[in-house]
């Protein structure tokens, strides 16, 4: 661990029907943090294969076998309650396809300090896991005040967490990383992104594919996420209202979406289980 002493940071990776992968990120993981929480979305035999090599005696790895498919927000909740009551100071939540890059944890560490006490959400920028290429929005130097940060990699306090409360769990999936960084937001703290921290991640499946001879790469998120991602932008909007973070994910949206209609299969079933999340987003309580 070449981390500065002091602050205790226990990792949560949520694992869902995992690719052996996971292993090799979670290894990478133990390199920087004093223990890794992995939740169990999954608990079934092949999951548990999966995850063997992690769980031998005296590993800093601890499985929490959930009663099924909980869905994001509360998987990563039952992760992080788990590293406080282990003594965190600091929890670092991660998907089971984002790989940390070294001295990771240091920058976001020292971004978080030099910051200072209304610090909120502090996260990596990103690097393409199927290019090796970093996002254009990602770029740039140092660390910047940013509206959301997506779930992957974000580093919270104990007093953050204490102070403005874990993941909105019936939200499931899908703008959750959101809504708890507008709630940090609102709440008076500032969201960090370091850009000289890099995480290698992945978005859905990434299948590549050619368009006008140019290579991209498509999601291919189920119609039930297509539901829920529908659903929660309307709950957030309400919730938050339409700031800077509205126009950036409107880009996001229409790009993905383009893409969806051009090239995806089973197009209109994603079109239909939008359709429904936009009606279920406008019916939604939002003062939860």
């Amino acid at each position: 661990m070449t981390r500065r002493p002091g602050a205790r940071v226990a990792a949560v990776v949520l694992a869902y029907h995992p690719e052996p992968d996971i292993v090799t990120n979670i290894q990478a993981l133990l390199a920087q943090v004093d223990e890794v929480f992995v939740v169990e979305n999954s608990p079934d035999a092949e999951s548990r294969d999966v995850l063997a090599p992690l769980l031998g005696a005296g590993a800093a790895v601890t499985a929490l076998p959930q009663p099924g498919n909980v869905g994001v927000a509360a998987g990563f909740n039952a992760g992080m309650r788990s590293a406080l009551d282990a003594g965190a100071d600091f929890v670092w939540i991660f998907d089971q396809d984002s790989t940390v890059t070294d001295g990771m944890l240091d920058r976001l560490l020292d971004a978080h300090a030099e910051a200072g006490p209304t610090t909120g959400i502090v996260a990596p920028a990103l690097r393409s896991h199927a290019t090796g290429v970093v996002y254009r929005r990602e770029t740039g130097t140092g660390a910047r005040e940013v509206d959301v940060l997506i779930s992957s990699g974000s580093l919270f306090s104990r007093e953050l967490i204490e102070k403005i409360g874990l993941h909105d769990e019936p939200l499931f999936i899908d703008y959750v990383d959101h809504e708890i960084s507008l709630r940090a937001r609102k709440r008076g703290f500032h969201n960090l992104k370091v850009f000289d921290a890099l995480l290698d991640h992945r978005f859905g499946d990434s299948d590549p594919v050619h368009l006008f001879g140019r290579r991209i790469y498509l999601a291919n998120y189920s119609s039930m996420r297509h539901f829920y991602a529908a659903r929660n932008r309307i709950i957030v909007i309400r919730r938050y209202g339409l700031g800077r973070w509205f126009w950036e994910d409107l880009w996001f949206t229409g790009k993905a979406w383009t893409k969806v209609l051009l090239l995806e299969p089973a197009r209109w079933s994603k079109i239909r289980a939008a359709s429904r999340g936009v009606w279920a987003g406008l019916r939604y309580d939002v003062s939860g």
